[in-house]
């Protein structure tokens, strides 16, 4: 049955006169069938002829686009296709931001950077603690003090009891303490490196889903490609095993176009396959377990702006380049809470014991106050050592912040690139479909007729559906790439990183 859309290709302007010129080359090649006697030829001729009428309708240039009407004994269903849950691309990106197991652990690494000035606060804080002692002597210790007037009895005093039990309450408060300024400084660096990896992770993770989601709409495309193009493969096999049939043709062309159909169902195979394992890293990516299916999300363009804008942006917004630039800073810090080592501390104590056996010498609730001085002068050269290594530890900073900033200019560079390579090879590819399918469909005509071989009808279908794969493989990458070069910048996932 002929549906609209075929009859308007039927009259489209330009056509219709291209079909006329081929109608009276074949009226002709029927009458000089006729006159010659060949009968099987003119009858072949004849079910060819009757074959143009409707060959439009298999060659239509709707037939080669993904939206296109397909034929109904042909299946097009993919597997994602009956899945239960529509899944756009900014809901991945939403539920990959809930899930991903990377974020959470960057989050918690953000947590305990967090922690880091509070350590630097406990150095000024008073400690308080009790201490316990029981001790037992091998004998007891004691005197008899003489009596000052006669008929008084001596007192007894005791120097070292035979057990006795000692607690101690202590509190002690640092009043000059040099490890405080820069663990405090190191505390807040901390901090700031950990949430500008939290944010590059928070990136590089989105980036994965959009990868992946992309890549099941690649493969979902090329399926589709794939069974338009065993579709045509099965009506080359019609069309051999007609002509074979009359005697047109020997059996190689039938078998010839038998592997051809064999060959492109067992690429559908492979196909669905690398659809089925595309979908289930992109649920891997997003967190759920469902079955679920995507959406054509709106096409990307570039924005236009130069390779020294574009690093310049990368400069200001790259997290990872940030994350860096705080780790030279907490490098530093560590160095100067060596350098602190050297500096003497102050500190005051205040203990107040209780004894159930007091002596001449230790009283009970005699309570003291000191006030104590440190001065490092020499610990065997571990300061020495700690502090030529924190030195090669900045240094060895400062050297990765500076590999870093040449990477980002080469990521940028090749981002920018690849997306005017891709932009420009779209063009082409675009143009060498249009020619190969023109091609096909001729030299599928010519076959028709007995004017092109079952081989060059094979030749000009492989290639068709060889450029066609390249371009939906080039679409998809085309898109990649332009998220990659935002991403280059650190514009990628912006909305979805905490703003500090």
């Amino acid at each position: 049955m002929w549906r609209k859309e075929q009859m308007h290709y039927l009259c489209t302007p330009g056509k219709c006169d291209r079909w006329s010129r081929t109608i009276w080359q074949k009226i002709q090649a029927i009458w000089h069938s006729a006159q010659k006697g060949q009968i099987t030829s003119f009858l072949l001729a004849l079910m060819c002829l009757t074959g143009t009428l409707v060959s439009p309708l298999v060659f239509a240039d709707d037939a080669f686009t993904p939206q296109s009407p397909r034929d109904e004994n042909t299946e097009t269903s993919t597997p994602e296709e009956t899945s239960s849950r529509t899944l756009p691309l900014d809901e991945a990106y939403r539920l990959a931001f809930v899930n991903e197991e990377q974020i959470k652990i960057a989050e918690r690494e953000l947590a305990k950077a967090q922690l880091l000035p509070w350590r630097a606060v406990t150095l000024l804080t008073p400690r308080v603690e009790i201490d316990g002692t029981y001790t037992r002597n091998k004998d007891e210790i004691s005197f008899i003090n003489q009596p000052t007037l006669p008929g008084q009895a001596g007192t007894p005093s005791t120097i070292r009891p035979l057990e006795s039990w000692q607690g101690v309450f202590a509190v002690t408060q640092p009043l000059v303490q040099p490890l405080f300024t820069p663990t405090w400084r190191l505390g807040k660096d901390a901090v700031q490196q950990n949430a500008q990896l939290y944010g590059f992770t928070i990136s590089e993770v989105l980036f994965g889903v959009a990868r992946a989601y992309y890549d099941v709409l690649r493969s979902r495309e090329q399926v589709r490609v794939t069974q338009d193009t065993l579709r045509l493969t099965k009506d080359e096999l019609r069309q051999a095993e007609v002509r074979f049939r009359v005697g047109e043709v020997t059996k190689t062309d039938v078998l010839r176009a038998e592997v051809e159909v064999a060959r492109t169902e067992r690429t559908l195979i492979a196909n669905r396959d690398a659809l089925q394992l595309s979908l289930a890293t992109l649920a891997r990516v997003v967190g759920i377990s469902e079955p679920i299916a995507v959406v054509e999300p709106a096409p990307l363009a570039p924005n236009g702006e130069g390779y020294e804008q574009l690093l310049a942006k990368a400069y200001v917004q790259r997290q990872d380049l940030r994350a860096q630039v705080a780790g030279v800073e907490v490098a530093r810090e560590r160095r100067n809470q060596v350098l602190a080592r050297y500096a003497p501390q102050v500190y005051t104590q205040w203990s107040y014991p209780r004894l159930d056996s007091p002596t001449f010498a230790n009283r009970d609730k005699f309570w003291v106050l000191t006030l104590n001085f440190q001065v490092p002068l020499f610990d065997g050269g571990v300061r020495e050592l700690d502090l030529q290594e924190q030195g090669e530890n900045l240094a060895q900073a400062q050297l990765q912040l500076s590999r870093l900033k040449k990477d980002i200019g080469i990521e940028v560079k090749r981002a920018l690139l690849d997306a005017e390579t891709l932009a420009a090879t779209l063009t082409t590819l675009r143009k060498e479909v249009a020619l190969a399918q023109e091609n096909y469909q001729i030299t599928s005509k010519q076959y028709g007729v007995g004017l092109a071989t079952s081989l060059d009808a094979n030749t000009t279908l492989n290639s068709l559906n060889q450029v066609r794969t390249q371009l939906v493989d080039q679409t998809y990458a085309y898109q990649v790439v332009l998220l990659a070069l935002d991403r280059a910048v650190g514009a990628f996932g912006r909305d979805y990183i905490p703003q500090r």
